[in-house]
């Protein structure tokens, strides 16, 4: 009879355990680019991606080996691959979907632990299926491949090209194809990559399978044939494997599946040219990708507005007309005036976690002394957009670099440090340590002012805005906070001298802008001083995510209480047809 010639080479068995291995952690880095924009890319959500791929690996390992003992069969393993394959290739365009489906019924049926449900859910029907198929390969090949022969340079081999394919698809979405092409044709290209070799598998199997006849008396309902070889070596020529005879029915399925298969890849390859994060905003002008962020910018007719994810407000903003923005943007300004700009004249700003320069840009068109303004932003990216959208001054210096070890590595002293490194949920917790703070002090002149934008509001008892304020606290001997009107956000002042609130107050008359003294007269009469109650988040315990989720839950709750109630009147679909307008 004559055999899949793919099915007894070598190189060939071997180049699938490698992109075997290759596809699994590009979804995986994947996965977390594509749950970001909604869910955050925190620990947490980390956590339950790792956690949920490495129970479908497992299970797929079990099912691999049971399958390989019960139907040795390398066609079957091919079309569970080239399903697998079809199915990555549909995430871009499908994920997001279900993603926002997901969403809108956690929103309407619970109420905590929405991120943390949000991304298990998510994980559990998009990736954990083809993941699991791909948990397959490596213990089916290895039992086709030696049938009852143990041989451990084979199974070493075939570990090996697993391990070092997951090494390379661990490197290559990070640094090279989701800042270049995205995260949409990362996972078409890992898609498209274990399709192939399937697909070449199958076009051997049909072309060789046409006119087979059963060999030396067998009869054609003997599922197996056996080709013993020399298996000394994983470099001889070929390996025993154990290949089933196509029935007619089981060829049937074959093409079948196949077909279906490669028309769910051609699906895919023409539909991620159409998918979008937020596809539902019009207002999108523009969306990129980083090795840190997805990027977005989005335009109406006062203003033009930066994100880095769908879910969780914007990160910065200008107005069009150059006004102040109304958000807490403006009350950063404030610190400069607590840092004694109108006395000093000059003032030195560094701002870590600098986004599209909002603040920056704010300083020098309103502040009437000279502002020495550097920011530090770890994405260069959204350092061009900084100059490209957001008219971020050409004097204002930018540095590329991770806020803390930017600081330090730097030497110099700054009358102002404003901290505004927290994007909703992801609070980089080497930002918000005792052992951070302290260094930050150190850059400060004696009478330097430290400011921060939280921007999770919480009344929760041990929130986040509890743990972070007591830790600067611990600190710096005077801190305030204010919280602006009908928003998330406050903001915390502190500093070693005890005269904040009055050098504000005494320059309220001196500032000429109606708007901007009105900001800073509010700001004045609103500050409130804070009391430690002794939490301290530290570089070895610094519990943020977990807190950071839990003021996630409570703001969320709060904002959903309209739709659970229009739910419960209208029900589901009377839901659905109030978000659709």
């Amino acid at each position: 009879m004559k055999k899949n010639p793919l099915a007894h080479n070598r190189l060939f068995l071997y180049l699938t355990e490698f992109l075997a291995g290759m596809c699994v952690m590009g979804v995986e880095i994947g996965a977390s680019r594509l749950l970001a924009p909604y869910f955050s890319s925190s620990q947490i959500v980390w956590t339950i991606i790792i956690g949920t791929i490495m129970v479908a690996m497992a299970i797929g390992n079990f099912l691999g080996g049971k399958l390989a003992d019960k139907n040795p069969d390398v066609t079957k393993l091919y079309l569970f691959i080239m399903i697998a394959a079809a199915w990555i290739c549909l995430l871009p365009f499908l994920g997001r979907y279900v993603i926002a489906l997901i969403s809108v019924v956690l929103a309407l049926f619970v109420t905590h632990g929405l991120l943390i449900w949000g991304s298990f859910l998510t994980c559990l029907f998009l990736f954990v299926p083809p993941l699991l198929a791909l948990g397959m390969v490596t213990p089916c090949l290895i039992k086709y491949s030696m049938g009852e022969k143990a041989s451990g340079k084979v199974v070493g081999a075939l570990e090996a090209l697993n391990t070092i394919g997951s090494i390379i698809g661990t490197f290559i979405p990070t640094f090279i194809t989701i800042p270049t092409i995205g995260t949409g044709f990362s996972f078409l290209l890992f898609g498209l990559l274990v399709f192939l070799v399937s697909a070449a598998y199958f076009l051997a199997f049909f072309y060789k399978g046409k006119g087979q006849k059963p060999e030396n008396g067998e009869k054609e309902e003997n599922p197996v044939i056996s080709e013993q070889k020399d298996c000394k070596t994983p470099s001889d020529a070929k390996i025993e494997v154990l290949v089933s005879k196509p029935k007619k029915k089981r060829t049937i399925g074959y093409i079948i599946g196949a077909s279906i298969s490669s028309l769910a890849v051609i699906a895919g390859c023409v539909l991620t040219n159409f998918s979008s994060f937020d596809f539902w905003d019009k207002t999108i002008i523009y969306q990129d990708e980083s090795e840190y962020n997805y990027l977005q910018v989005k335009e109406d007719s006062n203003a033009i507005y930066f994100s880095t994810n769908v879910m969780f407000g914007v990160q910065s903003m200008i107005k069009k007309d150059g006004s102040l923005t109304g958000l807490y943007y403006d009350d950063s300004l404030g610190a400069t005036y607590m840092a004694d700009g109108y006395k000093k004249g000059a003032l030195k700003m560094l701002i870590l976690g600098m986004g599209t320069g909002t603040v920056a840009t704010l300083s020098k068109s309103y502040l009437p002394f000279a502002m020495d303004i550097s920011g530090v932003e770890i994405d260069q990216k959204i350092i061009d957009l900084s100059r490209e959208y957001f008219r971020l001054p050409s004097d204002v210096d930018v540095y590329c670099d991770d806020g803390r070890s930017f600081l330090d590595a730097d030497k110099n002293t700054y009358d102002v440090i404003m901290v505004d490194a927290y994007s909703g949920i992801s609070v980089p917790f080497q930002m918000a340590s005792t052992e951070f703070f302290t260094s930050v002090k150190k850059h400060l002149v004696p009478d330097g002012v430290l400011t921060l934008n939280m921007n999770m509001v919480s009344d929760k008892k041990g929130s986040i805005n509890e743990a972070l304020s007591d830790t600067i606290a611990s600190i710096f001997p005077y801190v305030y906070t204010y919280v602006r009107g009908n928003t998330t956000n406050k903001e915390l002042y502190a500093s070693v001298a005890s005269d904040m609130p009055a050098k504000l107050e005494n320059a309220l008359p001196k500032i000429s802008d109606a708007s901007l003294r009105y900001e800073m007269n509010n700001l004045s009469s609103n500050l409130a001083p804070y009391t430690d109650t002794g939490i301290r988040l530290t570089d070895d315990k610094a519990n943020v995510e977990q807190l950071s989720a839990d003021a996630v839950d409570e703001i969320i709750g709060s904002e959903l209480v309209e739709y659970r109630r229009i739910y419960e009147e209208k029900g589901f679909w009377g839901f659905i047809q109030y978000l659709l307008g």
